[in-house]
């Protein structure tokens, strides 16, 4: 008698789904985290050619105005006009850097002006390419961010 045979696994002993969501997320960290970097790299480097290879044909980016008395979204659709607002909204300056962040409990940029946060940026997925990029200017919860 094989030894798979004496070890059997009840139903209720198997794996519950929400186990191989935690065990896909662990082993998909890794690969947003690369993809968060060289999506920034893009950026700071001012290449939209290397951006827009990124980009999913149908990505949106979501920009949040943050301000809680007048609240305002505005919605950008299409590689062509998501890199325009990506590189003109994130390009630096003086005191101005883009940092990587846990945003949402992922990797994330989060644009800095002297130190200050004044935009978090998460970045959603389809596949290899990026599909949806939210942009919350003015965010409130600053102080519990980590490197990533």
């Amino acid at each position: 008698m094989l030894l798979t045979s004496k070890i059997r696994t009840s139903p209720s002993k198997a794996a519950s789904p929400a186990f191989w969501d935690a065990a896909l997320g662990w082993l998909v960290r890794p690969l947003h985290h690369r993809a968060v970097h060289a999506l920034r790299n893009a950026i700071e480097q001012s290449d939209p050619e290397r951006l827009a290879s990124f980009l999913d044909p149908c990505v949106s980016v979501v920009v949040d105005s943050g301000n809680a008395e007048h609240p305002t979204i505005r919605v950008v659709n299409g590689v062509r006009d998501a890199v325009a607002l990506l590189l003109y909204g994130m390009a630096s300056g003086p005191g101005r850097a883009i940092v990587e962040r846990s945003v949402n409990g992922q990797a994330g940029l989060v644009l800095e002006r002297d130190e200050r946060a004044e935009a978090a940026v998460a970045v959603d997925y389809t596949g290899r390419l990026v599909s949806m990029v939210w942009i919350r200017l003015q965010p409130r919860m600053q102080r519990h961010w980590n490197a990533v």
